[in-house]
C-alpha cells in the first residue's frame, strides 16, 4: 500500500533518471578529450617540432586526467547513492539535474584551465566547477539518507555510509582553490590526495563506530 502511494507520486521513474545520468556522464567524459588539441604543423617539420609540442602539453594532459577521474569518481558515488533507493521524488530529481548541469560544464572549465593554466580566473573556474558539483552530490546523498524511509520503504537506512566521499570531495576543491592563489599549477595536484583523504576519513569514522559499540556493549572484564 505504501509503495503504491509512493509510486503514484512519481513523475519520473528511477530507471529513467539513471539512464539520463549515465548518458550525460559518458558524454562529459568523452567530451574532455576535445581539450587536447595540437596546432597544425607542416609535415616537413613535424618530426622535429611535434615532440616538443607534446612535451609542452604535459599540464594539459594532467588537467585532462584529473577531470576524467574526478568525473569517474562522481559517477561511482552517484551510482552508489541512487542504487540505495527504490524511488525518486521531484526534489531528488531536481538536485540530480542541477548536479548533471555542472558535470556537463566540466569539459568547458577543463579546456579553459588547460589553455590558460597561469591565469588565476581560469583555474578558479575549474576548481569552482568541481566544488559546486561536489556540493550538489553531497546534497543528493544527504537527501536520500534523510528521506530514505519514503524513497525505500521497508529497507534499512544505510545511515552515514558514504560520508567519506561526501566530505572529502568538497574539501579537496576548497583546498585547491586556496592553493591556486599561491600557485595555479600546483593547485591541480591537490586532487591527487583524494584517495588518501578518503582512507583517513573512513578510518576515523570506523574507529568512532567501534568506540561507540564498546561503550554500548562493554567487554565482560570491563563490566565487572
Amino acid at each position: 500500500m505504501i509503495e503504491e502511494f509512493i509510486h503514484s507520486e512519481e513523475t519520473v521513474e528511477k530507471s529513467r533518471t539513471e539512464a539520463l545520468s549515465d548518458g550525460i556522464f559518458a558524454f562529459a567524459m568523452t567530451l574532455l578529450v576535445i581539450s587536447l588539441a595540437v596546432p597544425p604543423i607542416p609535415e616537413s617539420t613535424a618530426p622535429v617540432v611535434l615532440p616538443g609540442i607534446l612535451a609542452g602539453m604535459w599540464l594539459e594532459f594532467l588537467i585532462f586526467a584529473i577531470a576524467f577521474f574526478v568525473i569517474a569518481s562522481f559517477w561511482l558515488s552517484h551510482h552508489r547513492i541512487v542504487r540505495k533507493v527504490k524511488y525518486v521524488d521531484d526534489r531528488l530529481i531536481w538536485i540530480n539535474i542541477l548536479f548533471l548541469f555542472f558535470i556537463v560544464l566540466i569539459p568547458f572549465s577543463t579546456t579553459i584551465s588547460g589553455d590558460y593554466p597561469n591565469v588565476l580566473e581560469a583555474v578558479l573556474l575549474f576548481h569552482a566547477n568541481i566544488l559546486v558539483a561536489s556540493l550538489l552530490l553531497t546534497m543528493s546523498w544527504w537527501y536520500t539518507i534523510r528521506s530514505f524511509g519514503r524513497l525505500s520503504p521497508g529497507e534499512k537506512n544505510p545511515g552515514m555510509q558514504g560520508v567519506d566521499r561526501a566530505i572529502v570531495s568538497p574539501a579537496t576543491a576548497l583546498i585547491a582553490i586556496a592553493v591556486a592563489f599561491v600557485s595555479t599549477e600546483a593547485s591541480f595536484w591537490c586532487y591527487a590526495i583524494i584517495p588518501l583523504l578518503v582512507m583517513v576519513v573512513r578510518r576515523g569514522f570506523r574507529q568512532r563506530e567501534e568506540a561507540g559499540r564498546e561503550e554500548t556493549f562493554p567487554r565482560p572484564e570491563e563490566s565487572q
